[in-house]
């Protein structure tokens, strides 16, 4: 049986993580809608209008003004409880046993979309339900919620792969054949991983999906 390989670099931990990760995150959407955030430290929580709160662990956070990020840990200013820094501790910790720098450094400069980067990380590592990057205007707080009244995503809907793999790598820079191949481990599918193609079978259905020799996508089909 196939499993994922171990992972050398902070973007191969991406690639190991966001494609259900980012799946997530459209569950999440259809749950809290166009609903306005609200965040509160004292509580630990996230609510999005009247009736949506979730329990949160703070990731870090990235500045407008520079396009910097800052973990949580190294936040000292701010006041965040500790308890709330269980999650960004724990990547720290990660980081220093593989000596990624990413997720070491305290305050660094980063490229667009860092911040997804991270929240989709953090929300594979520790199978949260999802992450939300919340914009505050100078910047975006990045959190990760793990709440039963999220729905989990229906490991059973194939089709939904189909979909939101390629609306996710038009989104993203990534490595298009490996995020497919974790994306599609992580929905419990057996593979077969050939130089241009990956073929996935799960409950009698198959997905079959080809790459150019960049390891772009070129197409995906599906026995449905």
């Amino acid at each position: 049986m196939t499993t994922k390989d171990d992972w050398k670099s902070f973007e191969e931990l991406f690639e190991q993580h966001a494609g259900l990760s980012f799946e997530k995150q459209i569950n999440f959407s259809e749950v809290i809608g166009s609903e306005p955030w609200q965040f509160d430290m004292g509580t630990g929580s996230i609510s999005f209008g009247e009736n949506l709160s979730f329990s949160v662990q703070i990731i870090g956070s990235l500045s407008f003004n520079d396009n910097s990020w800052m973990w949580g840990w190294a936040n000292t200013k701010s006041g965040i409880p500790e308890h709330l820094l269980q999650k960004s501790n724990a990547l720290k910790k990660l980081g220093e046993e593989k000596q990624i720098k990413e997720l070491i450094e305290a305050h660094y400069s980063v490229d667009p979309n860092f911040e997804h980067k991270i929240g989709m990380i953090a929300c594979g590592v520790f199978n949260a339900n999802s992450y939300y990057c919340a914009n505050y205007g100078q910047g975006t707080l990045v959190v990760i919620i793990d709440d039963k009244s999220i729905p989990k995503i229906n490991m059973d809907n194939i089709e939904r792969v189909m979909t939101s793999f390629p609306e996710f790598i038009t989104t993203m820079d990534i490595n298009h054949k490996s995020a497919f191949k974790n994306y599609l481990l992580d929905r419990g599918f057996q593979i077969k991983v050939e130089a241009s193609k990956i073929e996935g079978l799960k409950n009698a259905k198959t997905i079959t999906a080809d790459f150019d020799t960049l390891d772009r996508l070129k197409n995906l089909n599906g026995t449905l």
